[in-house]
Order: C-alpha cells, then sequence, then structure tokens
C-alpha cells in the first residue's frame, strides 16, 4: 500500500539554494527530504486542536568536507526548547542504569575526587548528575528549559537555566567555574549555533578537563533505516570525523571514542585540551578508519537509503491497515520525538491507529502533532483490550515489551517498524 502523496520521499536532483556547514564548506548533497513536517515535540493540547500544525522543512544535507549531516534550514533553538518542554530523561530505567553506570566508570578512568567539579550541560531533570552528587561530587547543569531545570532543582541539582554558548561559559568562567569533567549527552546535536557552542566548551576546557559527549550516530542512523531520528530538534548527525574537525577547530582534540547501543546506536566522545597528554586510543584510530570507507559507501548509496525508508513506510502503513481490516486493536506505546517523524512521513492517520500511551504525565491528554492522535496513559493496558502493541520508541523495545507483559499482563503481540517490520 503507497502511502498518500505527502508522505512520498522524492529524491532531489538539485538544490534550491546553497547553504554552508558550520565547517566554512558548501552544503551540495542531500541525504533525505521529508518537505515539510510539524515540529516532533510540538504535542497539540485539545483546546489547539482546530488550529493548524505549523510545518517547517525536514530537510537533511551532509557536509562532503567533513562528513557532518544537518538540516538544511534550521529553527532557533527556543522554537524547541522553553518553560512546556514535555521530554523528561528520568521516564526511562533503562537510560537511568546507563547513566548511573557510566558515572560509575568515569569515576574510575578519570580518578575523580569529590573535590573535583562536574558540569553538564543539557542536564534536564537532573537524570544523570544525581548519580554524581549522592557520591558527593559538586555539580553544576545547564538546561535551558524551565519545566524540566525545575524538576532538577527539586531534587537539589543547582541548575543554569539558560542556553549554552560562548556568553554563558564567559560568566561560568567569571564565577570560578573549573571543572574537571563536562559531560554533553545527546546536545551537540540539539545546538543551531554549533560553533558559538563548542566555543563555550573550550573556553571552560582546563588542562586537566575532560568533555565527555554523547550523540546518536549517522552511521547507524543510515544502516539501521534509522529515519524516524531525523527531526527539527535535531540539527546535526555526527560522525566521528565531523566531531574530530569540531574540536579542532576550537583548540581541543578527540582523544577516544566509544560505541554505544543507546538510542539506537550511539557515540561516545572523549576530548581534552589540544595540549593535554591524552593518548590518543587504538579504539578511536580503528573507528575513524572505518567510518571513512563507510562514508565513501554512504554518499554513493544515498538513493537506495530513500528506497529503504519508503519501505518502512510502506510496511507499517500494510500492516495497520491490515489489522484494521481483520478487527484487531493496535496500540500505539511511546510518544518520543521519532514518532512525530514516522508517523507523518508514513501518512498514517487515526482510524489506523487510534490511540498511543506514554508514561510521561506531561504528554498525556495531548495529541501527537500532524496525525493527531490522542495520548493516554498506560493505565488503559489494564482497562481494554488490545491486540497488538507497536512499540514507537523501537530502542526501548525490550523495555517497554517487559513492563507490558509484567505490569499490565498483556499478552498479545508486539511490532517495531525500524530498521524493519517486526512482529514478536
Amino acid at each position: 500500500m503507497e502511502a498518500p502523496s505527502h508522505g512520498r520521499i522524492e529524491p532531489l536532483s538539485t538544490e534550491p539554494e546553497q547553504r554552508q556547514c558550520s565547517c566554512g564548506a558548501p552544503l551540495l548533497r542531500t541525504v533525505v527530504d521529508f518537505g515539510d513536517l510539524p515540529i516532533s515535540n510540538a504535542l497539540v493540547l485539545p483546546q489547539d486542536l482546530d488550529q493548524a500544525d505549523k510545518r517547517y522543512p525536514l530537510h537533511i544535507m551532509v557536509c562532503e568536507a567533513c562528513t557532518l549531516a544537518q538540516l538544511a534550514d534550521k529553527l532557533p533553538a527556543d522554537a524547541h526548547f522553553h518553560s512546556d518542554y514535555v521530554y523528561f530523561s528520568s521516564h526511562s530505567t533503562s537510560w537511568l542504569a546507563h547513566c548511573e553506570a557510566y558515572v560509575s566508570s568515569i569515576i574510575e578512568r578519570l580518578d575523580l575526587q569529590v573535590s573535583d567539579e562536574i558540569l553538564e550541560i543539557a542536564s534536564n531533570d537532573g537524570y544523570l548528575l544525581q548519580y554524581f552528587k549522592a557520591k558527593g561530587f559538586a555539580v553544576q547543569g545547564v538546561e535551558p528549559s524551565a519545566s524540566v531545570a525545575d524538576a532538577a532543582i527539586a531534587k537539589g541539582i543547582p541548575t543554569v537555566i539558560d542556553f549554552f554558548g560562548k556568553a554563558l561559559a564567559d560568566r561560568l568562567a567569571a564565577d570560578g567555574r573549573r571543572p574537571k569533567l563536562i559531560v554533553a549527552n545527546n546536545v551537540i546535536a540539539h545546538v543551531p549555533d554549533l560553533e558559538d557552542f563548542t566555543a563555550g566548551i573550550s573556553t571552560l576546557m582546563g588542562s586537566e578537563t575532560v568533555l565527555t559527549a554523547e550523540v546518536h550516530y549517522f552511521r547507524n542512523l543510515f544502516e539501521k533505516n534509522q529515519f524516524d531520528s531525523f527531526y527539527h530538534e535535531h540539527y546535526y548527525y555526527y560522525t566521528i570525523e565531523a566531531a574530530h574537525q569540531l574540536m579542532a577547530r576550537h583548540g581541543m582534540r578527540l582523544f577516544d571514542a566509544e560505541l554505544l547501543p543507546t538510542h539506537g546506536g550511539s557515540l561516545r566522545l572523549y576530548a581534552c585540551h589540544a595540549d593535554a597528554p591524552h593518548e590518543l586510543s587504538d579504539r578511536l584510530t580503528a573507528l575513524l578508519a572505518s567510518e571513512r570507507a563507510f562514508m565513501v559507501t554512504a554518499m554513493a548509496g544515498i538513493d537506495e537509503f530513500q528506497v529503504r525508508i519508503q519501505q518502512v513506510c510502506d510496511d507499517l502503513l500494510t500492516y495497520l491497515t491490515a489489522a484494521k481490516a481483520s478487527g484487531r486493536r493496535v496500540l500505539g506505546y511511546g510518544a518520543p520525538a521519532k514518532a512525530t517523524t514516522m508517523l507523518n512521513v508514513a501518512g498514517v492517520t487515526p482510524d489506523l491507529l487510534p490511540i498511543i500511551v506514554d508514561m510521561n504525565p506531561s504528554k498525556q491528554n495531548r495529541y501527537l502533532p500532524g496525525v493527531r492522535i490522542p495520548i493516554q496513559s498506560p493505565e488503559i493496558l489494564a482497562k481494554e483490550t488490545f491486540d497488538d502493541v507497536a512499540i514507537l520508541p523501537w530502542n526501548l523495545r525490550d523495555e517497554i515489551s517487559d513492563l507490558c507483559r509484567e505490569r499490565y499482563n498483556f499478552e498479545g503481540k508486539f511490532v517495531v517498524f525500524v530498521p524493519a517490520l517486526e512482529v514478536f
């Protein structure tokens, strides 16, 4: 079954205008162009259902000079991060376990002492810094969205409610902040002015400071059809090479990198001052060599990537249409940003997927933008019978399927659509 015309993915043969990467090179190569889509986390309130969703171009290009993939057209940061921001990191138990394990490992690796200050950029609701604080470390969060920052402050996590950049870094430095560790988890993809953001990190980077940054890896995204991770809040999609060049432009250098399973495949990057003594790891050298070979293949296979995306969308629609025709009740579990991209690109309508549930109370009683599917509490699973649960945050498939079985005694089937349709 074909998706509606607005959901078709059409390769572009030419670019309408020349854009520029933050490295200074021209952007000439399209990865995929989805046309105009709503902002993923702009969940619709019931009283606003009569208002049309604001839609913006979702066009991803890649820099052939530094290999950084990115939005061709960027919205200002406050279009996403504001007092009504609905993403709270602490709602995922697997993510919290990942962060707690990181805290223990990085303390040992860097031989951190409780007198060392830990600074986190985009500290959200204190999901990570709470583990450092519990071990006696001095912590400082920076978070622009008041909704989640207030939750961190309530946990006793000192938090500056502001966007991070060179100006804020100068103020922190003037106040005597010299962190031993700077953490930037899933944030360097979310900043429209990448050079100013990185200049801010460099400002706070002392001779002994280490930066660790986690970010979704473009290679996984490309190889595993993770097109739903393209959305307006994600301005950039990283390769190791792109991060390497970015750090070098600001007097820093990568000295290690590791692959992580989080978010469907992420990178953890380790950076220091350019003159710091950290040795370049063999792991980073090997990953860079492998990635350079991959990028050659990827650039030659962009049209095939678009075909694979379309196949995921077609399979999704075929599945939901067949379920409706046979009378099977399907419930969508999870309302992450990626669900907005996937369901809108595929052209899903509420008659095919009538309800989505999410554990985050701030998302409940709202509607997914574009497709206008209502979001409710998962407690409906205890009250009504569903045949299938479609797990929309496919990266949390094990966590969600276990929860449905154990808490709600769900006995039906689960389905995920990325990287390909799978019923289990």
